[in-house]
């Protein structure tokens, strides 16, 4: 039996293949040898295709791909249509909203996905109950918050926003907790299929709001009618169920019980991925806000890939197999770098013509995100590091390692931005975000290390080989002019360094 056949149990040997057929009574020798399929590309694409996770992982990137072109051209309208005033508003809002869900987090989704009660009604019922009174909370907390965070702004235009927005957090806390379930089971068509008729409905209805209004309360509006559309669908998918509020003791004390380290974990990573949001937010003009925010939408694609390999693809698994660890090292990290080699192939070139990319899509208000989006893709690349890391010790049960890194690239943060911003500018500032996705990805790998599923040495062997390719496809395109070249795109930055 070959290596391959005794890892899948479902490849017959030759020996089962000769037990079924006929016997034969020709001298083998006269036989003309048997074709060796295996090199072919049809058949490597069929043996790919019978993979579970292959297929999984083929479900999850399509349909991520055909979200962020929806989103990528929602981008671009809404550009047309705003000015980036507009959109800075709407990064602040985002941190605020984003940032209170966060601090609160009681990992309820993580509880369902670990647990082996998460096919019980009854506990789906009281992660429902959990869910929802959190929801109630939030949206109470918002309301009280609406008019302080105004005055800390000097902005009394944000006390109304806040507080429509705040009623999108009882929308979160009513959705059905099955959606939590299909992430368990890695039903990822299904989920597909959701996330791809959320983003089809909210840039409907965004881009009708701000084409009919053309200010900020299209984004407003949007924001809010949209989390209620996504609530809805979260009961679209069979099996139909209403929830009901219930409360039982044992299962309640398990979800607070995990929970309580991811709401650390969350909270820190909150302060970690958005206080770089915070501090430009309160130190920067709202157009140089906004234009920064473009630039994010961008970066931020390549780590909501990440993430959302590791919430349904790695994280779940891990919490199949955390038992077999041993057994599993090995083929886990062969997966591993070929994913992240994938991924880092797809960065290098996003690194090459990025910029090109801003300078056609957008007009010149715009145009500093051409210089500030290959700095932020490459804090992308570390941060891609950091997701699958961090899903891996969540299915470890070691949600405090997760913490720990949160609260490295946090530091860097809180300490580099306002030390070198006020002196050397906004692009200071991309680098203090970097060295502070290297901080969280370093935390991660040394404990992932310590579980023997991951490998500083492949990490940095990927990144250096991520840097060679971008950087020869930089001086290959640039030279024959169809990008930026190094020089070029420095003065795109000129508002941006000095």
């Amino acid at each position: 039996m070959t290596p391959s056949q005794a890892r899948d149990p479902r490849t017959p040997t030759n020996d089962a293949l000769s037990a079924g057929g006929p016997l034969l009574d020709t001298d083998a020798a006269t036989l003309p040898p048997p074709p060796d399929r295996r090199l072919r590309p049809r058949n490597v694409a069929a043996a790919a295709l019978r993979d579970p996770m292959a297929r999984r992982a083929i479900w999850l990137t399509l349909p991520f791909g055909v979200q962020q072109m929806l989103r990528l051209l929602t981008n671009i309208v809404l550009a047309r249509l705003l000015a980036p005033e507009m959109f800075g508003v709407m990064v602040l809002i985002n941190t605020f909203r984003t940032g209170t869900e966060l601090l609160s987090d009681l990992g309820i989704g993580q509880s369902v996905v670990r647990s082996p009660h998460a096919h019980d009604q009854t506990f789906l019922d009281t992660a429902f109950t959990v869910q929802f009174l959190r929801g109630v909370a939030l949206m109470v907390l918002a309301l009280l918050a609406a008019v302080p965070l105004s005055r800390a702004y000097g902005n009394p235009d944000l006390a109304p926003i806040v507080a429509v927005v705040g009623v999108t957090f009882i929308f979160t806390g009513l959705q059905s907790p099955d959606i939590f379930v299909m992430q368990r089971d890695m039903r990822v068509g299904q989920r597909g299929v959701y996330d791809m008729a959320c983003t089809v409905l909210q840039s409907a209805i965004t881009i009708g709001l701000a084409w009919w209004w053309g200010n900020v309360w299209a984004l407003v509006w949007g924001l809010f009618f949209s989390s209620l559309v996504s609530t809805v669908l979260t009961y679209c998918f069979a099996p139909f169920r209403l929830p009901r509020l219930t409360w039982h003791p044992e299962y309640s004390s398990e979800i607070f019980h995990f929970g309580k380290w991811v709401f650390l974990s969350t909270a820190i990573y909150f302060a970690a991925m958005s206080t770089d949001k915070i501090y430009f937010s309160a130190v920067l003009p709202l157009a140089l806000v906004g234009v920064y925010g473009v630039s994010r939408t961008f970066s931020d694609m390549l780590n909501a890939l990440a993430q959302r390999f590791g919430s349904f693809l790695v994280f779940p698994k891990i919490v199949e197999l955390r038992h077999k660890r041993g057994e599993v090292s090995a083929t886990f990290q062969r997966k591993r770098r070929l994913a992240l080699a994938a991924i880092g192939v797809a960065l290098a070139v996003s690194l090459a013509v990025s910029d090109r990319l801003i300078l056609f899509l957008y007009d010149k208000r715009y145009h500093e995100a051409a210089f500030m989006l290959p700095v932020l893709l490459a804090s992308a690349w570390f941060a891609v590091l950091g997701a699958f890391g961090e899903a891996t010790l969540f299915g470890l049960d070691k949600p405090r390692a997760s913490a720990a890194g949160n609260v490295a690239k946090f530091a860097i943060l809180i300490v580099g931005l306002p030390l070198f911003v006020p002196h050397y500018g906004v692009f200071a500032g991309l680098i203090v975000l970097m060295f502070g996705e290297i901080g969280r990805w370093l935390a991660l790998a040394l404990a992932l290390r310590a579980e023997s599923l991951a490998s500083v040495r492949d990490d940095v062997a990927i990144t250096v080989g991520i840097a060679v390719l971008a950087v020869a496809l930089k001086f290959a395109l640039g030279a024959v002019g169809l990008v930026p070249t190094f020089q070029q795109w420095w003065a795109l930055g000129a508002a941006v360094h000095g």
